[in-house]
Parts: C-alpha cells; structure tokens; sequence
C-alpha cells in the first residue's frame, strides 16, 4: 500500500494467504485508496468461496494456485485494457436516469431495489433468481438504465429458445459458410452488446457444448465466430437470469461449477407476488393504467372487494399472470370499475382460507349477492366452452336465447 502511494503501479498481484492481513483485507484497502489499480487475486486449489468474494469485492480476476505465467499475463494485459477503456467505452448515465422509479410496500421488495441501485453503477456480472413471471427482464432493464451504459444497447437472449447450434450463433455470431444455410457473415450478440448490456434469460437451460465458451468470454472478453479464426473481444456486461436452483444444478453435473461462480458475482433474488401481496394493488392498478394506454380507453378502477380478491390470491404465474387475467378481466368489464365477479371466473384457486374454489367458483357467497355468482359462473363457462354459445346453453342446461339474454344482461356482447 505504501508502495502504491508513493510509485506508479500498473497493476496488483496478491495473494490471499498474506499473514497478518489477509489478502481480502488488503483488497478492500486497495480499492478503497487506489479504485483504479487492476487487481488479480490468487487463491488455492478448490477456494472457489474466496474467489467469489474477491470478485465481488472489486479484483479484476482470480487465478487458482498452481497456475501458467502466460494464464497470469493473459488476465494482467485484459485487465489493463479493461480498465483504460472503460472511461471511453461506456458514457455516463444521464441525471434523470440515476434513480429507480420502482416503488414497493414491501421491506423485502424495498431493500432488492436498494440493492439493484447499486449493483447497477457496478461492472460486475449480475445473476437474478426467481420464480417464472416475477419480472427478472424488467429487473434486468432497469440494472441497465441506472448503470453508466445506459445510453448503449440492451440485448436479450432467451436460452431456450433456440437449439443449441442456432443459439451458439445467435450469442457469438458465424462466418459465412460456417454451416448450411450461412451464407453471409453476422455479429453476435456479444459484439451487438459490446458496449452496453447482455441479458442472458434462463441461463440454466444453456446447453452443456456451450458452458465452456461462455464461461471463457466471461473470463477473457475474447471468442471466436463459429466458423471463424479471428479472435474477437468484447466488453458487454452480463446480466443472467434463472427461475431454477443453478447450485442444484452444478451438484447435478448438468452446470458447470466454475460458470455458475462466474455469472453469481452478485445475485439479486426476485420474491413472488404472494410474498408482496401489499403491492398487488398497486401493480394492479399500473398494469391498468398500461392497458388503457394500449388500447385507447379512460381506463378501469378496482372496487375494494375486488383487491381483496386480488390479495387473496397465490399467483402461482406471478406478475405475469396478473397482467394476463387483468387483460381478460377488462376485455368483459361492464363499466370503468372493475368487481370482485369480474375476476372469479378467471381464477384458478386461491389461497387456502380463500373462497374460491380450485375451478374458480366462489365455494361460498363469501359477501356476493346472487346476481354476482350468477354472472361469475355464466362469465366462467363462456369462456372455458370458447365463448362457444351452444356449448355453452347445453352445460347450462338452458336455452341458446337464454345465453344471448345473459350475454346482454352482463355487457358481453
């Protein structure tokens, strides 16, 4: 440290084992005094732990003893790179753009968001974690706005979305004639995303063939096109996603250990929305908001009976799953308010203690009129039968101008 005060140093080996001070210790006063220093931190044999945390306490890399010179020169120079590039590379954010403009009800919720804030302003690797439909890609794009590199591009790649050989060219990119069909040369994402943000969504279902390559981008910035010869770098940030247990995974021998640590420099973890129920109401009235924007109209306002029935309710899809009965809800609303009957018949089941039941019909009055269940299990049939009316008169056990009257008696025509 004294050394570093008084001379001008590139760069930092250090050694975990230090005695008196460990080499954690040390880094910390590193980057607290000298923020700019690139800093690579050696670790034994199966420390993965340590390394973990050294990369989260801001060393540029890790190298595990014994290892090749070269291996150390390689991270020495992309360091250094990194470093000096980084000024130029990525542009600040703007003024407006520093502050999240998310806001929750919920302690678990409010400290993720505070953790967001500033995992953003970091270059780190960032994993989010959570059940499908908690909305890790709007997590992911507001890491990307609060951070210096919002002004640049934000990508996303949904793993398993492409076969493996289709996904492998659309992250790195190929040369022309590289297999059938390539007959012209295309960039990757990760050359698309250079500058800005990748965001890698259920990173857990990457194919094994690919792991070793991602995790060598991760390591060295550098791959090669499929098809290709030239090395290519890159300086994209990387943000992943998952809804599955990646440790369980790695445990499994479908992931590899040292990828996992690489993308799980920082995780965030995304909680469902019945462990937010105090938002729903919120969100529930801006996802109508959004809606009414879409489609041109003055909009819908929930009765209070109506967010309890939202509360009420586990959201095994999560916030996914409510824009969707929202969407449905307003496409057969009557009015500009929304009740408690208009969301029945499109829910699957509540909580237990709730009162409805797993078809979706209230098992009780719970507090509606007659009139309310009676259109709650018209408005249900209909629409299970595809608003099929014969179908519909027949598991009535009515007529099919009956079912034309109730269409009209409940503003569903």
């Amino acid at each position: 440290l004294a050394h570093l005060a008084d001379q001008d140093i590139e760069a930092v080996i250090l050694d975990h084992g230090l005695p008196g001070m460990n080499g954690l210790q040390t880094l910390g006063r590193l980057r607290e005094n000298f923020p700019d220093v690139p800093v690579i931190m050696l670790t034994g044999l199966n420390d993965a732990e340590t390394a973990v945390q050294a990369l989260r306490a801001g060393a540029d890399d890790y190298l595990t003893k014994p290892f090749e010179l070269k291996r150390l020169f390689d991270l020495l120079r992309q360091a250094r790179v990194t470093r000096k590039e980084a000024p130029a590379k990525v542009k600040p954010a703007s003024k407006s753009g520093n502050k999240t403009t998310l806001h929750s009800n919920n302690p678990q919720l409010r400290q993720l968001l505070g953790h967001l804030a500033k995992a953003a302003k970091l270059d780190s690797t960032i994993l989010l974690t959570g059940e499908s439909g908690t909305g890790k890609t709007y997590f992911a794009r507001e890491i990307h706005r609060l951070s210096p590199r919002a002004p640049e591009e934000f990508i996303t790649v949904s793993c398993p979305a492409l076969p493996r050989e289709l996904l492998e060219s659309e992250l790195f990119g190929h040369e022309r004639g590289a297999f059938t069909g390539a007959t012209a040369s295309r960039a990757g994402r990760f050359e698309q995303a250079s500058k800005g943000t990748l965001f890698l969504d259920e990173i857990g279902d990457l194919p094994q063939e690919l792991q070793p390559k991602l995790l060598n981008v991760l390591q060295d910035r550098e791959f090669f096109r499929v098809g290709g010869s030239k090395m290519l770098q890159t300086s994209a940030r990387v943000i992943a996603a998952t809804n599955v247990n990646l440790r369980s995974r790695v445990e499994e021998g479908s992931f590899r250990e040292d990828l996992y640590y690489r993308l799980n420099i920082i995780e965030l973890r995304i909680p469902s929305l019945r462990e937010r129920r105090e938002d729903i109401p919120d969100l529930a009235e801006t996802i109508l908001e959004q809606i009414a924007s879409r489609r041109g109209s003055e909009g819908w306002s929930l009765t209070p009976r109506a967010h309890e029935v939202l509360k009420d309710f586990d959201w095994p899809g999560n916030v996914r799953q409510l824009e969707n009965v929202l969407e449905r809800a307003t496409a057969f609303a009557e009015k500009d308010s929304l009740h408690a009957d208009d969301f029945l018949p499109l829910l699957e089941g509540r909580r237990e203690g709730g009162q409805v039941t797993g078809s979706g019909v209230a098992a009780g009055t719970g507090g509606l009129t007659l009139q309310e269940v009676e259109r709650a299990a018209f408005i249900q049939t209909y629409l299970r039968t595809g608003k099929n009316k014969a179908r519909t008169a027949r598991e009535l056990g009515i007529s099919e101008r009956s079912v034309y009257n109730l269409l009209g008696r409940h503003g569903l025509k």
